[in-house]
């Protein structure tokens, strides 16, 4: 615990940072001695209990706030006399009380982190006026209403997180974001079309609207963000065909379209997505992390320091000199995961699955080499499992259940070395599947609901043709070739038997004899009239 006195002996401080420690307890009230404090971090200890108001109306110099991952609750005080205010994180906390308490006069905010606490209310409009905000993070909250269209009158925000929250209706116009890379609006009840305004930010990141009741078809103009790394439009009522301006997409790495309702086919252009193979550059710095760096800052006493925050995506912050990064949530291996930092940067994953895709599995598919999570689970796919799979090396999860998959399973997939989870049930394979590498630790849970697959590592023996029947098959076969040679010679010798038995007849007995040629003269005149018998 911190001491009771501790702002009373410390009252000409501008720089304190108590992060990533245990400190536990409240936040004395004494603390409000430290009226020139320009810089506090607490963030990641074990604080609880309210605020004192004195940190809201006795500190005049205050920029940096940070009190994240605390156990922090009650009302945030209004913080209406910190004019300067530049960064204020709360995340991660049990505040409650609405975003106007929290804003109180702080237009100059640049970064405002409230998520995962029980803020509730609406979002104001007058949030509009922070035109300096370069990131807004509400999401975890209580909030609920529409989103007001005065919160995209931001010009330099780079980062909007208002997910998991209970907000309706439909996106405003995104008519002044210029700078927006990275867009949360996911787990709410929002609805409608997506606004083609959203087009014209080239500079889009990330686009997560997943688990709302977005519907109509999935818009052309998504192509044109060419910028787009991460698309996730699980969880909605989207319909109709998958465009093939997606195929556009040149740096993308994950795209989850599941839980909708498109039909149609898989568009074989989908070989174009780079899903992962275009190079990183660790000179070019990371894609999900964005660095806020503030301009040197002179305290009362004259001295200078600097300070810089990097943002942490969904945004629970820590000390400023930390690398902090985006985080982002996709279902692989049969759960859902939350990837960051570097693991992040060399996540790629596709996601079709419970939809209503029918045809065949294009085989340009298995061009998508550094795939590493593909799932086409719950949809009408038919034909076979296309042997081109066999190119995608670096895949990890792999999931094609629920469908209506036929012939058997190639023995080339053998050659995927990292292949964990493999799904292939409920669908019409049969033979037996690969035992070798990856595929000697599958087992029936893998296969189940394929009643002509077989197989040791199934449990389930092949149905062949027993040794017996194979012989008896063959001697059948040879009897009849003797038999038929036996009827040709019989026949041969038959013939002969009886025209030299004919003949002999004719030569001994002249009465026969003449009888013989006499019909055989009179049936020549009745058929050749004009064949002359005698010369």
């Amino acid at each position: 615990m911190l001491p009771k006195d501790f702002g009373i002996l410390l009252p000409n401080v501008t720089y304190l940072n108590f992060s990533m420690n245990s400190f536990e307890g409240n936040i004395l009230s004494s603390i409000g001695k430290m009226k020139d404090i320009v810089y506090m971090d607490f963030s990641n200890n074990n604080f609880s209990g309210k605020l004192p108001k004195q940190m809201a109306t006795d500190w005049n110099n205050l920029l940096y706030l940070m009190l994240s991952n605390n156990f922090l609750s009650g009302n945030v005080p209004k913080f209406y006399n910190l004019e300067q205010m530049k960064v204020l994180y709360l995340d991660n906390n049990n505040f409650s009380g609405t975003i106007e308490d929290v804003l109180g006069n702080n237009t100059r905010l640049t970064m405002l982190s409230i998520s995962n606490n029980s803020i509730s209310g609406t979002i104001p409009s007058s949030i509009g006026m922070f035109r300096d905000m370069r990131g807004l993070l509400l999401g975890e909250n209580l909030l609920e209403g529409e989103i007001p269209s005065e919160i995209f009158n931001m010009p330099y925000l780079e980062i909007m997180d208002l997910s998991q929250n209970k907000l309706t209706g439909s996106i405003p116009k995104l008519n002044n974001l210029p700078s927006l890379k990275f867009l949360y609006l996911g787990n709410n009840n929002l609805s409608g079309s997506i606004p083609f305004n959203l087009s014209r930010n080239s500079r889009l990141r990330l686009l997560d609207l997943r688990d709302n009741k977005f519907s109509g078809k999935c818009p052309n103009w998504m192509g044109n963000l060419s910028e787009l790394r991460v698309l996730l439009l699980g969880g909605n009522n989207f319909e109709g065909d998958i465009p093939t301006q997606l195929c556009l997409l040149k740096n993308i790495t994950i795209m989850d379209l599941s839980r909708n309702m498109f039909n149609a086919s898989i568009p074989s252009c989908f070989q174009n997505l780079s899903f992962g193979q275009y190079d990183y550059d660790d000179n070019y710095g990371p894609i999900f992390e964005i660095e806020m760096q503030i301009s040197a800052i002179r305290n009362p006493s004259g001295s200078l320091f600097y300070g810089s925050t990097r943002l942490d995506l969904p945004f629970s912050a820590a000390s400023p000199h930390d690398d902090l990064h985006l985080e982002v949530e996709f279902r692989t291996k049969n759960n859902d995961y939350f990837y960051k930092g570097k693991v992040l940067e060399n996540m790629t994953g596709l996601d079709l699955s419970c939809n209503t895709l029918t045809g065949i599995i294009p085989s340009q598919i298995g061009d998508l080499q550094q795939i590493r999570a593909l799932n086409l689970s719950h949809n009408y796919l038919s034909g076979y499992i296309p042997i081109t799979f066999s190119n995608l090396t670096q895949i990890e999860s792999l999931d094609l259940s629920y469908n209506n998959l036929s012939g058997k399973i190639p023995y080339e997939l053998t050659e995927m070395k990292f292949l964990s989870i493999f799904n292939v049930s409920y669908n019409n394979l049969s033979g037996t599947p690969p035992s070798t590498g990856q595929f000697q630790d599958f087992d029936d849970e893998n296969y189940r609901g394929n009643p002509s697959l077989c197989g040791p590592l199934l449990n389930r023996k092949c149905e062949a043709p027993s040794p017996s029947s194979q012989p008896n098959d063959n001697s059948e076969e040879k009897e009849t070739e003797v038999d038929m040679i036996s009827f040709y010679w019989s026949f041969i010798g038959s013939y002969i038997t009886i025209l030299v038995a004919f003949i002999t007849v004719l030569c001994i007995n002249a009465r026969w004899r003449m009888a013989w040629f006499y019909y055989i003269s009179k049936l020549m005149r009745t058929c050749f009239p004009n064949f002359p018998l005698y010369w």
